[in-house]
């Protein structure tokens, strides 16, 4: 197996020639040739990038089967899952499977699988790490692991692609910390990835962490390492848990991209949201998770932001709420001329019906709308790099959907970090009522 990233440069005037800053189109090739015992090779699987990579709960994305996904086109082959998400038991044995995680949880083996730790959505965790061990907390209790283990299990799992152990550093505002913290996590991931790479056996490409925090001088150590290393992939930027502005995140992204290798991929935890997308893509970004759909359904809203071309007609909420009351006598499809399989079938007032009497039928409908308009903003954004015009289109959609004040059209995500489960029909009723007010 064989990952290569083919970058075609810097696009739209952002960033140089290079492309170590700005947008920039490229495209990931995975190539199998029969690399495990009894595999017949498979044809090679490309994603072209900007892109994103199918979020997951337990292997599964949210509220679909894969029956239910084969309905949507367009979509990237590559998935993402998180390791967390087997960590409520002991590990199965794995390596009693020829095809690991990809046989594991019903996975076509064309699609390219990353293996990351976290899910970049759970916020507040606190299991603490040491020099030896990352502490994770799961539905069995706190976790200790290895940086041993997880070669271990990343061998049986036999992933695409692998996002090894680091430390990332559950922090309060820069201002209350003395670096001693963030100068303690920059150390032990990397001899975290330096044992993950001495002890592993199944060769999958790696994505590396790229540690620091708000430290630029801590970011320079960590980049340094990682452009030194031969066997590092990809890069991961996961600041989920630095509670600064966004947009700071993005600085001190791009302070480290100045830092690295500018022909490998990026992929950023948490910018999943179309705003943060925008801008991590505008600073180079390639990849991000496909979350923000996730927690738009659990909402129950349907997306409706459009990113170039008219908009007139979605209005600039970005989404439509269908709890609201005026849905249940409106027969119309959750957005007019959409082409998703919820919309062609089915109407607002059927999916309000659902919400309302909870039944599961109602996220998997909006689910697959919210999905495909995901797919769609993507391939828009793809589109528009391509023809230079991404600075533009971008700054056009942020006049229609933010303010000063933020983004809050895209505020979803952060509902979601705080509710502690899916909320009842009661609570939804009452919240809906409230904001009406």
């Amino acid at each position: 197996m064989t990952l290569r990233f083919e970058l075609k440069g810097a696009i739209s005037g952002a960033g140089d020639a290079s492309g170590t800053t700005g947008a920039r189109m490229g495209r990931l090739v995975l190539s199998r040739d029969g690399d495990q015992a009894g595999s017949a090779a498979t044809a090679d699987t490309s994603i072209d990038t900007p892109n994103y990579l199918k979020y997951t709960r337990h292997g599964l994305q949210p509220h679909m089967v894969r029956e239910v996904a084969a309905e949507l086109e367009g979509m990237p082959a590559a998935t993402r899952v998180q390791l967390e998400d087997f960590l409520a038991d002991e590990l199965p044995d794995y390596g009693k499977l020829g095809d690991g995680m990809h046989e594991f949880i019903g996975l076509d083996r064309s699609e390219l699988l990353v293996l990351d730790t976290l899910d970049p959505t759970v916020p507040g965790r606190t299991a603490k790490s040491s020099n030896t061990f990352m502490g994770i907390d799961s539905e069995g209790g706190t976790r200790r692991l290895t940086a041993e283990v997880f070669a271990r299990v990343a061998d049986q799992l036999k992933p695409d692609v692998v996002v090894p152990l680091a430390d990332y550093v559950e922090e309060p505002h820069p201002s209350l910390t003395q670096g001693k913290r963030i100068s303690k996590s920059v150390s032990r991931s990397c001899k975290w990835l330096e044992e993950y790479l001495s002890k592993r056996k199944h060769a999958a490409a790696v994505f590396a962490p790229v540690m620091g925090s708000h430290s630029t001088g801590l970011r320079d150590i960590s980049a340094k390492m990682l452009a030194g290393l031969d066997e590092v992939a990809g890069y991961v930027f996961n600041d989920v848990s630095l509670d600064v502005a966004f947009e700071k995140k993005l600085q001190l992204v791009e302070h480290s991209l100045e830092r690295l290798d500018a022909s490998k991929p990026r992929y950023m935890a948490g910018a999943s949201a179309p705003d943060s997308a925008i801008r991590a893509i505008l600073r180079g970004i390639d990849l991000v998770d496909s979350s923000y759909p996730y927690a738009v359904t659990e909402q129950g809203f349907a997306s409706t932001y459009v990113f170039g071309g008219d908009s007139a007609a979605t209005g600039s909420a970005g989404h439509v709420d269908l709890w609201q009351e005026s849905m249940f006598s409106d027969f119309g499809p959750l957005v007019e001329g959409c082409s998703c399989y919820t919309c062609r079938t089915h109407h607002r007032a059927y999916i309000h019906h659902l919400l309302m009497t909870k039944e599961m039928l109602s996220t998997v409908l909006l689910q697959m709308h919210n999905m495909h308009w995901y797919q769609r903003f993507f391939a828009a954004v793809r589109e528009s790099v391509g023809r230079g015009r991404l600075q533009q289109d971008a700054e056009r959609f942020f006049e229609r959907y933010c303010s000063d004040a933020g983004c809050a059209a895209f505020g979803e995500l952060e509902t979601l970090g705080k509710q502690e489960s899916s909320p009842t029909t009661k609570i939804q009723r009452k919240r809906h009522a409230e904001q009406a007010q």
